[in-house]
């Protein structure tokens, strides 16, 4: 089967709008289509609006990114979407994204690049972060390409650096479940001592995605082997981010009918 649970819009740093990322998905041939916009599940609405269009199933997810060194980002489905607590969360972590953002422009500026915050917040339709930084370097002539801003200036120990405000992994994935769901860790290569991931299963977690868009089939066979070591569901994106991002390889990745099963079967528990 075809599917893709890891899917950014326009709402947090993908360059499409929910309902494009809905007809592309149709395209590539995707059965199934989660929206995992950071920190917002704003574009839920137009996404399944779109999907019932196209005869997809689109379900609401979330990815909430960690302050945990390295790029800890947590993946949650089966949410209750509209639920005041959870909203008020995701809405504080925005406003701390915004923070961040306020102090990346001001590190730039300091070098000496005419950036202004504005440039970057008009490019938002509501989680900021560091691509839209790129983006307003990018359309400033100071960089080629997103890639290219990270690699010179946004990265971890480059000049513009700025380290994430974003929560715990332990409160990201008690947030997911407080709102009904169930976590799965994104790109797991981003986890540089697999020891943590006993600790965060403790506190939740029941994933890990294993079939990602960027993987070798060794990477991809690595991390089927530990998520069966540790219990966890297989899960897997393309993490598509749309044209200009760097990500924009077709969506969807293929995997076993079983792999799909599960993770039906976890979602129908779902409350």
């Amino acid at each position: 089967m075809r599917l893709d649970l890891h899917t950014h819009s326009h709402y947090s740093d993908g360059t499409c709008a929910p309902a494009e990322v809905v007809r592309r998905a149709k395209a590539s041939g995707v059965e199934l289509l989660v929206l995992t916009d950071h920190d917002s599940v704003s574009g839920f609405g137009e996404a399944r609006e779109a999907a019932r269009r196209q005869g997809i199933t689109t379900l609401c997810g979330i990815e909430i990114n960690t302050a945990h060194p390295g790029g800890v980002h947590i993946l949650g489905y089966g949410l209750r979407w509209r639920d005041p607590a959870f909203l008020e969360r995701l809405a504080a972590f925005r406003e701390r994204r915004r923070a961040r953002v306020e102090r990346i422009v001001e590190a730039l500026r300091r070098l000496g690049l005419s950036i202004r915050l504005e440039d970057v917040v008009a490019q938002g339709r509501e989680a900021l972060g560091r691509p839209h930084v790129a983006d307003a370097l990018r359309r400033g002539g100071f960089v080629a390409s997103r890639q290219e801003a990270f690699n010179r200036f946004l990265a971890r120990g480059k000049p513009g650096y700025v380290g994430s405000a974003g929560p715990s992994p332990e409160e990201a994935i008690a947030l997911i479940r407080g709102a009904g769901g169930f976590c799965s860790l994104a790109h797991p290569e981003t986890v540089s001592e697999e020891g943590l991931l006993a600790g965060w299963k403790e506190a939740g977690l029941e994933g890990l995605e294993a079939y990602y868009g960027s993987h070798r089939a060794s990477q991809t066979a690595r991390y089927l082997r530990l998520a069966s070591d540790l219990g966890l569901l297989a899960t897997g994106g393309s993490d598509f981010h749309g044209p200009g991002s760097g990500r924009d390889k077709p969506l969807g990745v293929e995997v076993p009918d079983e792999v799909h099963g599960r993770f039906m079967e976890r979602l129908s528990r779902c409350c």
